[in-house]
């Protein structure tokens, strides 16, 4: 078994994410994201859900991971699970925390209790100057010279 294999050798990575899987992963997602204050858990917002399997299909390079952290930590406390898969595969508890964060901040009640309205069009002139250029911002760099590394032959 190598570092980052932490399933039982004769136990395969599954190739899609199970009911059973889903539930780990809302138990984990909820170790990650628990409810504070106003903001509701992982699990109170549905990330096993819907959005879990928008999210695989976004980025289905890091499926394997996902689901390979997934059935190392099934059917254990998800936080005793968390911290022995941070010890053992650390790119497979990422993959999880990426993924439970993803599906949380998408939510719509979440975006709207933290404030935040989504993506929004911004104009621009391309002809407008901008600000960085005359508010000071680069002064130092001006007063600086320049400098650079010269490029191997």
């Amino acid at each position: 078994m190598t570092m980052h294999d932490t399933t039982a050798p004769d136990t395969p990575v599954p190739q899609q994410l199970t009911d059973e899987l889903r539930q780990t992963f809302a138990g984990m997602s909820d170790v990650l994201i628990p409810r504070s204050g106003p903001l509701p858990s992982a699990r109170e917002v549905g990330v096993h859900e819907e959005a879990i399997d928008r999210l695989l299909a976004l980025r289905p390079d890091l499926k394997e991971r996902f689901l390979r952290g997934l059935a190392a930590c099934h059917g254990q406390d998800p936080e005793q699970a968390a911290r022995r898969l941070n010890e053992t595969d650390p790119t497979a508890l990422a993959a999880i925390g990426l993924f439970a964060s993803a599906a949380y901040y998408i939510d719509p009640k979440v975006r709207e209790l933290i404030g935040y309205p989504g993506q929004t069009a911004r104009t621009y002139d391309p002809d407008e100057t901008p600000g960085y250029m005359v508010n000071g911002q680069l002064q130092r760099v001006i007063d600086r010279g320049p400098i650079y590394r010269p490029t191997p032959r």
